[in-house]
């Protein structure tokens, strides 16, 4: 039985895919860039960026065979059922740059160029606009774990949370622990800027000069 005309496919021009080939890796570059610009800041593989090129051109690649070819395409369907993607993501954000790269493969794999000119731009442009804004919001209110330990006396722990509640309204004690010696606080609390941070070291160090402390930036913890 033979198809409709209107169900008739285009056929694959060379110029044309190596045109959109061209543009994939100039646009996957940049992708590129970009990834690797937030992994020096953020908790993101980096090994990772190398993949992104390789997923769009692939991509690229099927979308340009498959167009041309009804079959192919009902084939494709079938074929891809068998693929599992088992690689652990621990952040969302690494999803969405692989999202994004099958992105440019799908529209220049369907000869969309301007489609992919116009919106990879605007996209990065919006993810950097939101790492602006976070980190400025994270200068202004951090969310610190502090572990104190101090020598056991008679009234340490009052003493200790009495300057955890002066330096850092904001606090969550998660546990204490106390023996013949010492005695160990944690806790998570926020603090408005580093000079309140810098203010509460000197502080602790004046009232507490044989303790210790430990602080960690939990906002840097990356997703399990």
């Amino acid at each position: 039985m033979e198809l409709p005309n209107s169900l008739t496919l285009p056929e694959l021009s060379i110029g044309a895919l190596l045109g959109n080939l061209l543009l994939g890796i100039v646009l996957s570059l940049i992708l590129c860039w970009h990834f690797n610009h937030r992994a020096k800041i953020k908790v993101l593989r980096r090994d990772l960026a190398l993949v992104l090129p390789v997923l769009c051109l692939t991509t690229l690649l099927v979308i340009s065979v498959v167009k041309s070819s009804l079959a192919l395409s009902l084939g494709l369907v079938g074929a891809l059922s068998i693929v599992r993607f088992r690689t652990p993501i621990k952040e969302p954000e690494e999803l969405a740059y692989i999202f994004l790269a099958i992105a440019m493969g799908l529209a220049l794999g369907a000869d969309q160029r301007e489609v992919a000119t116009i919106a990879l731009p605007i996209i990065l442009v919006v993810i950097s606009g939101i790492d602006y804004f976070k980190n400025k919001k994270q200068d202004t209110i951090g969310n610190i774990l502090l572990t104190l330990e101090v020598l056991k006396r008679s009234n340490e722990l009052e003493e200790v949370i009495n300057l955890l509640e002066s330096s850092a309204p904001e606090m969550n004690i998660r546990r204490i622990d106390q023996d013949e010696k010492s005695v160990s606080v944690v806790c998570l609390i926020k603090i408005k800027n580093k000079n309140a941070l810098l203010k509460f070291c000197n502080k602790f160090e004046s009232v507490f000069p044989k303790g210790r402390f430990s602080i960690i930036d939990d906002s840097s913890f990356p997703n399990e």
